[in-house]
C-alpha cells in the first residue's frame, strides 16, 4: 500500500533562499534513491503557512530498504549539517507518516494539482463505521471530478487519526468538483449526522507551491 512520509516546516522571514535550498537538497536525494517527492504549500485551513515536503514509497519494506539508503548516502550528513546550521531558516511545524488504506484509494503517486485533505478522528468502537462512511463519501465525491484517497496517520499532530484526501487535477477542477457536490454530500452528511461515527480535526487545501522551482 502506498505509504507517504512528510516534513511539515514554515519559512522564517527573511531566510526564504536558504530554505528553498534545504528543500532543493532533500529533493535531489531522494530522487538518486529513486524516492518520488511532491511538495505542496497550504492555500486555507492552517493558522499560517505551511510547506509539506513528502516522500513516497510503494511498502513498509521499500521505506525500510531506502530510507537506509538515504541516510547512508554522503548527501544525507550535508542536508543534516545545512539544516542545524547556526542560522535557523525554517519553523517545524510537524512530521508524520501515513499509510493509504488500499480500498478507499483510487490512485497510486501525488496529487498533479489541489489536494482537499480532512482529518477525521473515529469515535470508539466505529473504526468500521467511519470507514463504511469514507466509502459512501468516495461514491458522492469521486463522480464530480476527484480522486479520494483514505491514510492512517502514524505520529504527530494527528496520529492516529484518518486522513481522507480529496485530489484534482487543477484548481478549476477543484472548483467544479466542490460546485457539484454540494446537494449530495449535504445530503449524505445529514444522513451520517443522525448517528455520528467521527469527529472532524481539521480541514485544509494544499495547493502547489511557487516558492521551488
Amino acid at each position: 500500500a502506498m505509504l507517504i512520509q512528510a516534513m511539515v516546516q514554515t519559512p522564517i522571514p527573511g531566510q526564504l533562499d536558504r530554505f528553498n535550498r534545504f528543500l532543493q537538497m532533500n529533493l535531489a536525494l531522494a530522487a538518486a534513491h529513486g524516492v518520488g517527492t511532491s511538495l505542496k504549500v497550504s492555500s486555507f485551513g492552517t493558522a499560517g503557512i505551511e510547506i509539506y515536503l513528502m516522500q513516497q514509497f510503494a511498502s513498509w519494506e521499500e521505506y525500510g530498504e531506502k530510507t537506509d539508503a538515504m541516510r547512508g548516502d554522503p548527501a544525507w550528513r550535508q542536508i543534516m549539517d545545512f539544516g542545524g546550521g547556526n542560522q535557523p531558516f525554517a519553523e517545524n511545524i510537524d512530521s508524520f507518516c501515513a499509510s493509504a488504506i488500499p480500498d478507499l484509494s483510487s490512485q497510486e503517486g501525488f496529487s498533479a494539482g489541489p489536494v482537499l485533505a480532512t482529518v477525521w478522528a473515529p469515535h470508539p468502537k466505529r473504526l468500521g463505521a467511519t470507514l463504511e462512511a469514507f466509502a459512501r463519501g468516495k461514491a458522492v465525491h469521486e463522480p464530480e471530478g476527484c480522486k479520494v484517497r483514505v491514510f492512517q496517520i502514524l505520529g504527530g499532530r494527528f496520529c492516529g487519526q484518518l486522513l481522507y484526501n480529496m485530489s484534482f487535477e487543477s484548481n478549476q477542477a477543484f472548483g467544479r468538483c466542490m460546485a457539484g457536490i454540494q446537494a449530495p454530500h449535504a445530503a449524505l452528511m445529514a444522513e451520517i449526522d443522525q448517528d455520528p461515527v467521527a469527529d472532524m480535526t481539521a480541514q485544509f487545501k494544499m495547493d502547489n507551491p511557487v516558492l521551488v522551482g
